[in-house]
């Protein structure tokens, strides 16, 4: 599946249809481009300088973090681990070279669109099409894993029944008023919405664009949906009170997430432990580095590995908090009758479900860590409730 899903280089995009004729490039970013040249050419530099020290028998730059006066046995070969530092540096440079090479550029003239797209050791291909040419405006969001932190990107797209003619109009890793920025440009270009769902491709025409999931109930047939009788799976918590139900995921040892994070954690500590069974080596600046380090890698593991997602629905919205150990994050709330649709979300390049709730202005996201079973409960049961509600 990931393979018909067309790849854009940009995280800040915008194709501007309103001004024709109009045209942009979908390339990497130069905030991205710059800084990892930069530490590249640093990697490469400092490899040099300490593998000429090395070859003239001065002192290495490392032995600084060394006490002095220590004999120790180096594990690695100076020369080997300079070489090592150099040949890292020049795969950044060169990797964010062949980054920089590869771009789409976008030509719109009001009728046609026209795309150039170029691979980094590719030839240029054109494609061009009228837009009534492509099957709709297409809205999926991308998870971007940096490190510990994931990011959510957000994508609107021409799509084309050959992915590769798939035309970027809007990128951005902000979610705000992102719906309407979709339906905006489905308006102005007369063509239906397309979301991925678990149900497959759900298409919502220009004449429903502006109405609400109450009033789409009998389009989209969402009635009876919810069986009362079916049970939720352990990996959902729901607790009903007076004023408010909380639908909670439970933390999953086993998740892709909490693996990784367990695995930080061990080599992290093995490696601390390490280091201070030979501390007398080390100088105080260097450990002082080390323990910040450290700590910081165990403290950012520990945060993401006990967080959980939480929707609260209150009389009149549902607010969508993060829970850590010990404290709560909200992170949006859409009004109840500002709803527009509730949706078990596929992302086809990650192969993941997850609940989307929308408005206008705002989308939240439920679940990226749960099985699709009991997204699909989540959604009926909060579907169910808009509907008894109306």
């Amino acid at each position: 599946m990931k393979k018909n899903i067309p790849h854009h280089y940009s995280y800040d995009f915008k194709l501007n249809i309103d001004k024709v004729p109009s045209k942009e490039s979908d390339r990497i970013n130069l905030k991205i481009l710059l800084p990892g040249m930069f530490l590249g050419l640093i990697l490469l530099l400092l490899g040099v300088f300490e593998l000429a020290n090395t070859f003239y028998g001065g002192n290495l730059l490392f032995n600084r973090f060394i006490a002095e006066n220590t004999a120790y046995n180096s594990f690695l070969s100076p020369a080997f681990f300079d070489s090592c530092i150099i040949i890292l540096g020049l795969g950044i440079i060169f990797s964010l070279i062949l980054s920089y090479l590869r771009y789409k550029k976008i030509f719109y003239d009001g009728k046609k669109i026209t795309m150039i797209n170029r691979d980094a050791l590719g030839k240029k291909v054109t494609y061009q099409n009228n837009i009534s040419d492509f099957l709709g405006v297409m809205f999926r969001v991308e998870f971007v894993q940096c490190g510990f932190i994931a990011k959510n990107i957000y994508i609107i797209e021409l799509q084309h029944k050959n992915y590769n003619q798939t035309v970027p109009l809007y990128i951005s890793t902000s979610g705000k008023n992102i719906r309407q920025i979709w339906v905006d440009y489905a308006k102005k270009l007369n063509l239906p919405t397309l979301l991925y769902t678990d149900e497959g491709i759900l298409k919502r025409d220009v004449p429903d664009l502006d109405k609400s999931l109450t009033e789409m109930v009998d389009i989209w047939n969402l009635r009876g949906k919810f069986n009362p009788n079916a049970k939720h799976s352990f990996r959902i918590a729901v607790k009903q009170m007076p004023d408010k139900i909380i639908i909670k995921s439970r933390k999953i040892l086993w998740d892709a997430f909490n693996i990784f994070g367990l695995f930080c954690l061990i080599v992290v500590l093995m490696t601390y432990f390490m280091v201070h069974t030979h501390a007398e080596i080390f100088s105080p600046t260097f450990l002082l580095c080390f323990n910040t380090f450290c700590f910081f890698i165990l403290f950012t593991a520990i945060f993401v590995m006990f967080r959980k997602d939480k929707l609260i629905i209150k009389k009149d919205k549902i607010v969508n908090t993060h829970k850590y150990l010990f404290f709560s994050t909200k992170h949006d709330e859409i009004l109840k009758k500002d709803i527009k649709g509730i949706y078990v979300t596929f992302n086809p390049a990650t192969e993941r479900y997850f609940v989307t709730i929308t408005s206008s202005e705002k989308n939240i996201i439920f679940g990226k860590k749960l099985p699709i079973k009991d997204l699909k409960w989540v959604k009926n049961f909060l579907v169910e409730l808009l509907i008894n509600e109306k």
